[in-house]
């Protein structure tokens, strides 16, 4: 009897304490991926993380180089379309924060998009059924699997979006819209095989476009947007407002959603709604603040005479409106635009994309 209590309180104390066990964070390499491998470590956690490939010759030094690295870091090679290559990573592990999944609209086709983001969750699912040791999985969805509906005029300006809203899949087919398309059925058949496997905790984030402080030096998708404002490619400021949130606050929330054994479902990440005339006087005055007078010029001043068709949450130029509330309860904590931008910048220049 004193043996079964000693290891029911190992368990309980175990339990009590997730930094025990280690975690997965499959995509490590990415724009979030990399911020939120470094949040891990930061509170302590020992970090299994994906890449590519492990023949990078320092390709991955800056997760390597972090605090805590040396120590608590492991990369694992995996594929999203090789099947159990992800299998090594997760074993041992007691959360899968699943990150990997492709993200650009240039030449974007339903095979370099939807195949990889669809079958690369059916792959590491699989194998977080077949380690038993996994306790939770935290899906990283997007708004692109909330917000989208390519028939804007049956769409008010005053919804407010929230868990509950899903794009629309014959919309995003006939538009050929292949990344929410992607991250949408990426997400349900998630939520379908954790239903099925019944033997872990699924939480899915839905955060929008993301900006902030980068750790990759490669340029990602969305501080490219940022970019585009300073380098002379957008000439115009869009006719629009965008939702935006801070890379350091979506990694929290994920990390918040597996510390905390009460969330489940999907949890919206949106910090404003901005238009893009607030987003370039925010790079402005970040170029300013990071001795880059020189650049402000070429920040675009002229508003586009065009609005857009849209598609995503309200049609142009309204704002889309939304209810975090539900992250918010959870304990997350949203910077706003301006700072997110400044650390943007900074990042841009820090990494030589800014000269």
């Amino acid at each position: 009897a004193r043996q079964l209590l000693h290891a029911s309180n190992e368990r309980m104390a175990e339990k009590a304490n997730p930094l025990e066990s280690p975690v997965c964070v499959t995509g490590a390499s990415g724009f979030l991926g990399s911020c939120l491998v470094k949040a891990l470590l930061d509170k302590g956690y020992t970090v299994h993380g994906t890449v590519r490939s492990l023949n990078d010759n320092g390709k991955y030094d800056y997760l390597r180089n972090l605090d805590g690295a040396s120590k608590r870091l492991k990369l694992f090679e995996a594929d999203l379309l090789k099947k159990g290559s992800f299998q090594k990573a997760i074993e041992g592990t007691r959360c899968v924060f699943h990150t990997a999944s492709p993200f650009f609209f240039k030449d974007g086709t339903r095979d370099n998009l939807v195949k990889p983001a669809l079958e690369g969750t059916e792959n590491v699912l699989q194998s977080v059924a077949a380690v038993k040791s996994v306790e939770c999985v935290v899906v990283t969805s997007s708004t692109a699997a909330v917000y989208v509906n390519h028939n804007t005029e049956s769409i008010d300006p005053k919804k407010v979006y929230t868990e509950k809203d899903w794009s629309d899949v014959k919309s995003m087919e006939e538009n050929k819209s292949w990344y929410p398309l992607s991250k949408t059925l990426a997400e349900k058949r998630a939520a379908e095989l954790a239903a099925k496997a019944a033997s872990y905790r699924i939480v899915c984030m839905n955060p929008t476009l993301i900006f902030g402080p980068m750790l990759q030096p490669n340029l990602n998708t969305s501080n490219a947007a940022v970019l585009a404002f300073i380098n002379g490619t957008r000439k115009e400021i869009p006719n629009s407002a965008k939702t935006v949130v801070d890379v350091r606050d979506v990694a929290d929330a994920h990390i918040k959603a597996y510390e905390n054994e009460e969330a489940k479902g999907r949890y919206l990440l949106i910090a404003e709604s901005v238009t893009w005339t607030t987003l370039c006087e925010d790079i402005k005055s970040a170029l300013v603040a990071i001795d880059k007078k020189d650049k402000v010029a070429s920040v675009p001043t002229k508003l586009s005479s065009e609005i857009l068709k849209g598609g995503f949450g309200a049609p142009p130029p309204h704002h889309t409106l939304f209810d975090c509330s539900k992250a918010k309860d959870l304990g997350v904590k949203f910077r706003l635009s301006k700072e997110m931008i400044l650390e943007t910048v900074k990042s841009l220049r820090q990494h030589k994309h800014i000269e």
